[in-house]
């Protein structure tokens, strides 16, 4: 089911419940009100009638004792049980029913509720009663000298004034309902046409990428406002997303691109030359070896690059000074005439992921060492949760500094030498990982000084 649709419902519900609760309200007063008129006029009546049993039979009436009465009937009380006029009945201690000559409709029934009334055990009484099929109103009153009087009237008046307001109040309750409805549909729709055209663009977009680039208007700085600009944000942050995917795939494929076409040179060589002799077989060899592993290390390259944005393993402590001269031994062999002098002030912990840093740790220090003179110096310095690195070298060219840490970034000095410009560039996403700050500037004296630091560095717990 819709929102419209949804909001449709809740606005006929919200509103028939009122109307149903207000109409409630009409009927039982109205029905409160014409029942008390008539119980009313049947306390006069019945008062009357006490007035007329006190005073006794008029001079030359027939003397039948204090029961023997005459009441006037009223000319509209010619219908069955006096129509609005009423009748009246009287009984005696003895629980005989009499009624005054004259009187149109049948004799009311004496109930045992009634004859205790007449006995003197109970007192006025009103309620419904059905006789020979007329809804009446009854209403039952003891006399002073023993006896009751009972006065009843029609109800046929009221009963179809009540059935009437009830039609009445049912078709305004229905009317209430299905404007309600109407309305609130109509209002939903239009204040959710903003969401419809979100969803709109949100499906063009899914079914043609190419369409990223477009904006929702933002009309008012309403609710729907800040979802329209919430929706742009959402739009740029893909863009972005799309624009570095396809520019990673942009550069690896051309970075790529060379040694593969070495690859392939030194093994049409090997194939078509036929037999080599030792020497040019062992430095072809050599060759095929050292574009291998600039092959290998430029896919782990892409690789790292591409878990940016993935969620990261759980962290744990490692030890910074560990992991720097673990990393110093391991890239020795492939840093040969480079010295490495190594400055660890303490024991230092930070919280990451071992695997990761190191490759952080490796590129720096493969970096130095590409930049470094020959029978360099490169200086590794920790202390507490930074670490710096700084080599002997020409330095960074001012004009290149602010890039060094982008993908595939190579300076013009560097074009020459090996590599494919994402190592730094994967130390600056490692330290990002890590809520680390990473800096590169060139170190008074020549040489470029690339420092991390990590935060809230601690103490190793003692052994």
């Amino acid at each position: 089911m819709t929102i419209s649709r949804r909001m449709s419902l809740a606005a006929a519900a919200a509103v028939a419940i009122a109307i149903a609760l207000a109409s409630l309200g009409a009927y039982f007063a109205v029905k409160a009100k014409l029942r008390g008129e008539i119980d009313s006029s049947l306390r006069e009546r019945a008062s009357a009638a006490q007035m007329i049993v006190s005073a006794g039979p008029p001079p030359g009436a027939p003397q039948s004792g204090p029961f023997s009465f005459q009441v006037p009937v009223p000319p509209e009380a010619a219908s069955k049980f006096g129509g609005a006029a009423g009748v009246v009945q009287l009984v005696t201690p003895s629980g005989q029913a009499r009624t005054p000559p004259g009187q149109p409709g049948a004799q009311l029934p004496v109930t045992p509720q009634t004859l205790a009334i007449a006995a003197g055990a109970g007192s006025t009484t009103l309620q419904d009663e059905t006789v020979d099929g007329d809804h009446l109103r009854v209403l039952t009153e003891p006399l002073p000298d023993g006896g009751a009087v009972m006065v009843a009237r029609p109800l046929d008046e009221v009963d179809s004034t009540l059935h009437g307001l009830v039609l009445l109040l049912a078709a305004i309750t229905a009317g209430g309902v299905a404007l309600a409805a109407g309305l609130g549909y109509f209002v939903s729709r239009t204040s959710l046409a903003p969401i419809r055209r979100f969803t709109a663009r949100t499906e063009e977009i899914a079914g043609d990428p190419e369409l990223v680039g477009r904006r929702l208007p933002v009309e008012s700085d309403d609710e729907l406002g800040r979802l329209a600009r919430s929706y742009n944000t959402t739009l740029e942050a893909l863009e972005r997303s799309v624009a570095s995917q396809r520019q990673l795939v942009s550069d690896a494929s051309h970075e790529l691109r060379t040694p593969l076409a070495s690859l392939k040179a030194n093994l049409e060589v090997l194939l078509k030359n036929g037999p080599l002799e030792a020497q040019d077989r062992r430095e072809l060899t050599r060759d095929l070896t050292e574009q291998t592993d600039e092959l290998t290390l430029l896919v782990e390259d892409v690789v790292e690059l591409a878990r940016n944005g993935q969620p990261q393993p759980r962290m744990e402590d490692v030890r910074l000074d560990e992991l720097v001269v673990d990393a110093i031994e391991r890239a020795r062999p492939h840093a040969s005439g480079t010295r490495f002098e190594v400055d660890i002030d303490k024991p230092a912990v930070v919280r990451g992921e071992p695997e990761r840093l190191g490759r952080a740790v490796r590129n720096l220090l493969d970096n130095a060492s590409k930049w470094s003179p020959p029978h360099g110096t490169v200086e590794v310095r920790v202390r507490g949760g930074t670490l710096s690195v700084r080599d002997h070298g020409p330095g960074i060219p001012p004009d290149d500094l602010p890039h060094v840490f982008e993908r595939f970034y190579r300076a013009r000095d560097a074009r020459g030498r090996p590599g494919s410009g994402l190592g730094l560039a994967i130390v600056r996403q490692v330290a990002d990982a890590h809520q680390a700050r990473v800096s590169a500037v060139n170190a008074p004296g020549g040489g470029a000084l690339v420092r991390i630091w990590f935060p809230a560095a601690a103490e190793p717990a003692a052994e």
